[in-house]
């Protein structure tokens, strides 16, 4: 003989299902707002004081089948009509549980719906509800008058208020506000997201289970702690942020990095808090995403160092310039004319005119030649007028840089270039001042202008003065420190 026992769950449980999914009361608002999102709306408008939060929309509105499929837990309706029929959105409701988790934030809610043959208010009182034999909830029938279609809903008496700006920041974050057709009012001030300045990187692929497509932006200035990390949005919804562990293997900072990418057929948690990290879907995505990250980095370090090449070229211009009025103050001492270092023959620069066996290779093939020069002269351009008729440019490549000083009918030669972590600081050989951008004490002081300036000044009137004093080292060091003097001196001017 065959028997039968129902399923059963006590009235009680209905909110715990609510607050067990949605930890914080913003992720019930997020719910709210999804689903005017869902229901085609043009505009959703909160209001927030300390007793009350109202959501109401301008969407399609419900019937009476759709107000008992509302309050239908675990409906499967949003996953059999993806679509939505005005704006053709994929919606965002999956589970159909997240409605009673408002319950986590007041015992009393009212649904006030109207669509085009049907409106209707549905009061939801936890105290009532549990009190009744019955599953039942108030439901008053209105007068179809022809108003504009779309839902209210309130919750009535909050335990506890929310911050606005907590609210404000959460909206902006998950929504996707650059949508033309879909707008939220926030106590009437609409919300719009933030351009976030910086360099930004296209990220599109195609993939077996659909097609990723976004961008990473690195932050020209510090982020937000809710900003850093790649967003990942699946129908529009950012579910959360993640940096794919590039930290663990790159130097590049995660504060400055942000961004955002969509890809819609990533399974997600019924709280929509998380990925289903075991999937083969999210698998196959965070490889492709690791991928692209790389390439992100290898770009970013080779813009960073063609950044620091420009910043120390325009360091060494600046110190040239005050190593050039300093020696402009001291000519009687120095004895410019007497000096290897120094001449008043014209420097052409052609095959083989500038070697250094293991140091510097020839400064201008037959071939490239004419190319170099018209890209020094358009670079020399674009040097302010002042410096440009004190320090010219003869070289610049990946390796270093060439630069001429002139003092009246002298010039003397500087090479900025990468010689290797061993070799030496600076030196002198061929009439030409060679300055060590690998060596240690440079690298330490790279990125900081003042103190690179200063580290250049020292190198470039150390290598003047060994030269003008090569025997007597005391002499030499005590003009050093007069040319020094000189050169900050015109730094100050």
């Amino acid at each position: 003989m065959s028997e039968f026992i129902p399923i059963q769950i006590d009235k009680s449980h209905l909110s715990t299902i609510g607050e067990r999914l949605y930890t914080q009361s913003l992720d019930l608002i997020r719910e709210l707002v999804a689903n005017a999102y869902d229901a085609d709306s043009k505009v959703v408008k909160i209001r927030v004081n300390d007793s009350s939060i109202t959501v109401e929309d301008n969407g399609l509105g419900m019937d009476k089948e759709g107000l008992k499929q509302y309050l239908t837990i675990g409906s499967s309706f949003k996953r059999q009509n993806p679509i939505s029929p005005r704006f053709k959105r994929i919606r965002i409701g999956e589970f159909g549980i997240g409605k009673f988790a408002v319950l986590s934030v007041c015992d009393r809610f009212e649904i006030y719906t109207s669509s085009s043959n049907y409106s209707a208010t549905l009061i939801f009182d936890r105290q009532d509800f549990e009190a009744r034999n019955d599953w039942n909830i108030p439901l008053i029938e209105h007068e179809v008058n022809g108003k504009e279609n779309g839902t209210r809903i309130s919750l009535l008496n909050i335990k506890k208020p929310i911050s606005m700006l907590d609210i404000e920041r959460h909206l902006i974050h998950v929504f996707p506000l650059n949508d033309s057709n879909f707008s939220i009012y926030l106590n009437d001030s609409k919300l719009s997201s933030k351009f976030i300045p910086g360099e930004r990187f296209k990220i599109k692929e195609n993939t077996h289970f659909g097609e990723i497509r976004g961008e990473v932006i690195l932050s020209s200035l510090m982020l937000l702690k809710e900003q850093i990390g790649i967003g990942i949005r699946v129908k529009g919804i950012l579910i959360k942020r993640e940096t794919f562990n590039i930290e663990a293997n790159h130097s590049l900072s995660v504060k400055r990095l942000t961004g955002e990418v969509g890809a819609d057929f990533l399974p997600i948690t019924a709280s929509r808090e998380e990925f289903i990290k075991d999937s083969t879907e999210y698998q196959e995505f965070e490889k492709i995403m690791a991928k692209k990250l790389r390439r992100v980095v290898n770009s970013i370090k080779q813009s960073a160092a063609s950044y620091q090449d420009k910043k120390a070229e325009q360091v060494l211009s600046e110190a040239l310039i005050t190593v050039r009025e300093a020696l402009k103050k001291n000519m009687s001492i120095l004895l410019l004319d007497t000096m290897p270092l120094f001449s008043r023959q014209k420097v052409k620069f052609g095959e083989n005119d500038i070697v250094k066996s293991g140091v510097v290779s020839t400064a201008l093939t037959s071939t490239s030649q004419k190319e170099n020069k018209q890209t020094l002269k358009d670079a020399l351009k674009k040097i302010k007028p002042k410096v440009r008729s004190r320090i010219k440019t003869l070289l610049r490549d990946d390796h270093r840089v060439v630069k001429k000083v002139k003092i009246g009918g002298s010039e003397f030669l500087v090479s900025f270039a990468h010689l290797g972590e061993e070799e030496k600081e600076s030196f002198t050989e061929g009439g030409i001042i060679f300055i060590n951008r690998d060596h240690t004490l440079f690298k330490k002081t790279e990125g900081k202008s003042e103190l690179t300036l200063y580290h250049l000044i020292r190198l470039i009137t150390q290598e003047i003065v060994k030269l003008a004093q090569p025997k007597n080292l005391e002499i030499a060091f005590d003009w050093q420190g007069k040319l020094m003097k000189d050169a900050f001196s015109a730094v100050k001017e």
